[in-house]
């Protein structure tokens, strides 16, 4: 049977917590260091720590020993990139998460879209979301000023933890065996990539306060919002109609862009919450979403900045042809620039020419 607790979390017989409420949520996991699955403290079970990016990505892409971008310019190793966590629900995970979804993407692209025409996406949703809330777990136990002479501010003091309650909710149903309605999955796109500015097969990159994630493996990348209900991609649906090819590796990040710039117009947001039968056991996750999908005004200055920012590693090495680096640049950031489409508003099969400097080899959370 399911007991509701003072703060509002609920747990089973055993004391299982089934649901974190928001204020557990954020002072056992944002602001201390539980596991961020059961809730257990490092005295009460064994911990191994779990990675961001899991394992066998970081040994497939050849990622350790190499660096991802922080929200602060600065670059952290991707080995050492790790969250507290206790050896039981690292095992877990694995089971459950990282080994199905693992020998999924070795057998390609064809075997992923397969899977989700057969089963649905959700399955991924998790995964991803997984790896978005472990990056902003993360950011609580790293400096925003590195050097140990200034104030030991975290990144991660810009956050409003409430933002992460609801999918630190959806990303344990592997632990608690909740239910997710239809409705609660956000945007997820599967696309195909090619190779333009560099051999690089492996691209990260988030959007925090959008709640957007990329992840590119090999030709495949996925594209996601944890928070929209879809609401984004139905906004970007004229734009993806007219997508008739794979994508460059700039050009996807133009779209993660383009997502999160939509997600953060949208009018009237879908509302999440948690429903119990306490006799059955039972946790469904629920969402309210609007009868008509809505935008608010866009500002093409928001365009711009979350363009500069999924750009801004790269930048230095691309050439336009026939355009001033410095006029690139201000297109650009005043959310004018496109690596889609041409001024016919057709695909762009070659959209950038890379210089013969290299592109930073880590990429950008």
């Amino acid at each position: 049977m399911f007991h509701q607790m003072n703060d509002g979390s609920v747990i089973d017989d055993t004391g299982k917590i089934i649901y974190f409420s928001c204020e557990r949520f954020v002072r056992d996991i944002c602001e201390g260091d539980c596991c961020f699955i059961c809730g257990a403290s490092p005295s009460e079970r064994e911990f191994n720590n779990e990675h961001v990016l899991p394992e066998w990505i970081l040994r497939r892409y050849d990622l350790i020993g190499r660096t991802v971008t922080l929200p602060n310019d600065t670059k952290f190793r991707y080995d050492q990139y790790k969250i507290p966590c206790c050896s039981s629900c690292n095992s877990l995970m694995g089971r459950k998460i990282e080994t199905p979804i693992s020998r999924l993407i070795d057998q390609g692209r064809d075997a992923v879209y397969r899977e989700i025409e057969k089963y649905g996406a959700l399955n991924l949703f998790v995964w991803l979301g997984l790896i978005f809330l472990k990056t902003h777990l993360k950011d609580k136990s790293i400096r925003f000023r590195r050097d140990l002479r200034e104030p030991a501010d975290p990144i991660a003091g810009m956050y409003a933890w409430e933002d992460l309650h609801h999918i630190h909710t959806v990303v344990r149903c592997f632990y608690t065996g909740c239910e997710i309605s239809r409705e609660v999955a956000g945007s997820f796109w599967l696309l195909p990539v090619r190779m333009e500015a560099s051999e690089e097969k492996f691209d990260f990159g988030d959007l925090y306060a959008a709640q957007t994630l990329l992840l590119r493996l090999d030709d495949i990348a996925f594209l996601t919002v944890f928070n929209d209900s879809c609401g984004a991609m139905n906004g970007l649906m004229p734009k993806v109609e007219r997508i008739n090819g794979a994508v460059s590796e700039f050009q996807l990040r133009e779209l993660m862009a383009d997502l999160a710039y939509l997600n953060l117009h949208i009018k009237d947001r879908p509302v999440y919450s948690s429903v119990f039968n306490a006799h059955q056991e039972l946790h469904r996750i629920i969402a309210v979403i609007p009868e008509k999908f809505e935008l608010d005004e866009l500002d093409k200055s928001v365009r711009g900045a979350l363009m500069y920012h999924a750009l801004k590693h790269a930048i230095p090495s691309i050439q336009i042809p026939g355009l001033e680096h410095d006029q690139f640049v201000a297109a650009v950031k005043e959310g004018n620039w496109t690596f889609l489409f041409d001024d016919q508003g057709e695909f762009i099969s070659q959209s950038i020419v890379p210089n013969d400097a290299a592109l930073a080899d880590d990429t950008n959370a």
